[in-house]
């Protein structure tokens, strides 16, 4: 088998020669150029359990699966050196300078995959380029997002969500709604919305998922974009049914089934020890993924 992927390896279009040592030079330079960024930016975001960006780690694999899976097209391509890689870098290094002296990680961040587009256009050529720049433009999911736009995104779905599980819930429990985001169930169980229970970040972590899928598929783009559209409903539903299982469980056995249904149970195991087993939240995956994949299969996906 290693045989057979070195053979695949071999095939693909190369480089002239003289320009390897110079690319290969230009991405060590910009990794050590956002080495402050990927260390105080990006991993501790990335590392962090009660984030939004767990997710982030598979974004580079998937990239490169998404290259892989595009070898048939750049065997029919040859490496034709493109010296519009050298204005796109100007924009991207300037893109980088703003955000350092802004002490803005965010805006340094947004020009990473520029950085790499134009190292393809140097390397390969537009034709090569081309063939990669979904899956270049793929890395910008990894990127934390600033504050402000996070919490422009997650305030309207905490809402969203608390309506829907309120609608759930109004037809067989008499409920105080208290705020937007908080309500009194009749045993005076109080159930608040935060951040944590948006459902944002199973949202993006299936957009991420999704916008892989659309390389899997051969579905026509009209239906693909069906997809992604399809998620945030789904998504917000999903959160709703789940926000009003943990009002349902604090409010017949108590705030500390409750606390279950909202963290999981914790479970200790003689090789990993304690493990918080899901309970309400397997509906935030389980309920998005079985919904868009029955679309798709809707849609005439057969794979």
């Amino acid at each position: 088998m290693l045989d057979q992927l070195m053979l695949e390896i071999k095939k693909l279009p190369r480089p002239q020669p003289i320009l390897v040592g110079v690319v290969v030079a230009y991405l060590v330079a910009v990794l050590w150029a956002y080495q402050e960024v990927i260390r105080w930016y990006w991993l501790p975001r990335w590392d962090d359990p009660n984030g939004y960006y767990s997710y982030a780690y598979l974004v580079p694999p998937l990239a490169i699966v998404m290259i892989w899976m595009r070898r048939e097209r750049l065997l029919q391509l040859k490496a034709q050196p493109s010296w519009w890689g050298i204005p796109l870098f100007l924009v991207a290094a300037g893109i980088h300078l703003l955000g350092h002296w802004g002490y803005s990680s965010w805006v340094s961040s947004q020009a990473f995959p520029l950085f790499l587009i134009s190292a393809s256009l140097l390397l390969f050529g537009t034709q090569v380029t081309k063939v990669l720049l979904y899956p270049l433009l793929f890395l910008y999911l990894m990127m934390p997002m600033p504050s402000v736009v996070f919490d422009e995104i997650t305030n309207p779905i905490k809402v969203w969500s608390t309506e829907v599980a309120l609608a759930m819930l109004k037809p067989f429990y008499n409920i105080l709604s208290t705020s937007q985001v908080t309500f009194i169930m009749p045993s005076g169980y109080e159930l608040h919305v935060g951040v944590e229970c948006s459902g944002f970040k199973v949202t993006i972590a299936l957009l991420t998922f999704i916008l892989f899928f659309f390389t899997i598929t051969d579905l026509p783009l009209w239906k693909k974009l069906i997809l992604p559209l399809a998620l945030f409903p789904i998504a917000i539903i999903s959160n709703g049914l789940r926000i009003a299982l943990i009002a349902v469980a604090g409010h017949e056995w108590g705030p500390e089934a409750g606390k279950i249904a909202h963290e999981g149970y914790p479970l200790n195991l003689p090789v990993f020890g304690q493990v918080d087993i899901p309970t309400t939240g397997a509906l935030e995956i389980l309920v998005p993924f079985v919904a868009l994949f029955m679309i798709a299969r809707w849609l005439g996906w057969k794979k």
